[in-house]
């Protein structure tokens, strides 16, 4: 029961609800009006319900209001959502279209209750989605529904009292130094850089896909993570703390400034690009499968080359916090419950550390270079560690990267 604005008509009305049903009576462009004249119904059932009898004014209204569906419910929040990142706005639709609508769409708000959102969130397990994607769908239908309760459309969001389900503990699943040098030597052409910066710097890939050089600063050695992409949707990272920076290490470096000599020319000056210069967003997951599968290797999906820079580190010594900050991790309880098995210790000196650390890494296996289809053969010196050979083919690059017997060695605390 309250007075109401619509928009469209530039009119207040009053809602007055009763037995299930709502009805609404349009007052006028004045909210006065509708307070008093909501204000003389209310006294009306005040006094009917003092002399023991039911009110029996809902003639005074003009219509039974139509009731208001899930759909119509989901598309008013999703237009509310103008401050939402693109990506997030995008997973919302998908649900929305994938899940969500086709169950409940045309249903009644009123109808959707304890009992149904439990039955469907039983018909998402039968059909094999993980604990974590079902609490995420019913998670957005919570929200759509809290959203009506604020609304004054409901009483009460019935999501609330379901219970969510156990989601198992991350799949932490590193690559050993072995075979982390494996499956590199099996990438070529345009992802094989890529794929190298990811191992070395724990980037998510969505943060390297919106790599641009301008974020790069070689005077400090140093990449500035500060948006993500996405299905080619650009926008701000996951979290405030992935806003961060990650020192380059010595393989890091090399690639880079191969690449900064590469006779792409990127659009918009992105680093990591396809032959025709566009920013990589896709198959990604394919390269590194078949990768996988050349180097003799179980299947790992690929950002657990993110868990494996955090693991190699922590075994060297680094400070949890320090490789946490690097990652963009909000808090150490989230990095404590990935990693925790892979912590030795603390530095007091984390990224001189880690640069060290990583010196003496040799790459004999980044064989090719960095730009498809350029022939050149060079030694690059690292410190007076290793060497870089890179030798162009047709068709793109192979780089090869074998890590000498110290490649990982953290200098003494």
């Amino acid at each position: 029961m309250g007075v109401l604005f619509n928009k469209k008509t530039g009119n207040f009305y009053i809602r007055v609800k009763s037995l299930g049903k709502e009805y609404e009576k349009v007052i006028g462009p004045r909210k006065t009006e509708a307070d008093i004249a909501l204000a003389e119904i209310k006294q009306e059932i005040r006094l009917a319900r003092f002399a023991g009898q039911d009110w029996n004014g809902f003639a005074k209204l003009q219509k039974t209001r139509k009731p208001r569906t899930f759909a119509e419910a989901a598309a008013d929040y999703i237009d509310q959502r103008g401050a939402t990142k693109a990506s997030t706005k995008r997973t919302y639709q998908d649900i929305l279209k994938n899940h969500l609508l086709p169950e409940f769409a045309n249903t009644p708000l009123a109808n959707i209750t304890n009992a149904p959102i439990k039955r469907f969130q039983s018909g998402l397990h039968k059909k094999g989605l993980s604990a974590k994607r079902i609490n995420n769908i019913l998670g957005l239908l919570g929200y759509i529904l809290e959203q009506e309760v604020l609304e004054g459309n409901i009483d009460r969001n019935p999501y609330t009292s379901v219970k969510k389900l156990q989601e198992s503990k991350p799949d932490v699943d590193p690559l050993s130094e072995e075979e982390l040098t494996a499956v590199l030597a099996q990438i070529t052409g345009v992802y094989k850089p890529l794929f190298i910066v990811l191992a070395y710097t724990g980037a998510r890939p969505s943060e390297l896909f919106a790599l641009r050089w301008s974020d790069i600063e070689w005077k400090t050695g140093e990449i500035r993570i500060t948006k993500g992409r996405v299905r080619g949707v650009e926008g701000k990272p996951k979290t405030r703390s992935s806003e961060r920076k990650i020192p380059m290490l010595p393989p890091v470096r090399v690639l880079l400034e191969e690449l900064r000599s590469g006779p792409v020319v990127t659009l918009a000056e992105y680093v990591f690009v396809n032959k025709q210069g566009k920013p990589l967003d896709d198959h990604m997951s394919l390269v590194w499968k078949r990768a996988l599968k050349k180097a003799g290797l179980k299947h790992r999906p690929s950002y657990q080359l993110r868990h494996t820079f955090a693991s190699l580190c922590l075994q060297k010594g680094m400070e949890p916090g320090y490789v946490a900050s690097l990652l963009g991790h909000a808090t150490l309880e989230t990095f404590y419950r990935h990693y925790a098995r892979w912590i030795k210790g603390a530095s007091q000196d984390s990224k001189a550390r880690i640069i060290e650390a990583f010196a003496n890494t040799t790459h004999s296996h980044l064989k090719g270079g960095v730009a498809g289809g350029v022939q050149q053969s060079k030694v690059v010196g690292l410190r007076n560690h290793g060497h870089l050979h890179e030798d162009g083919g047709e068709g793109g690059i192979r780089t090869h990267v074998a890590f000498g017997p110290s490649a990982f060695e953290a200098a003494p605390l």
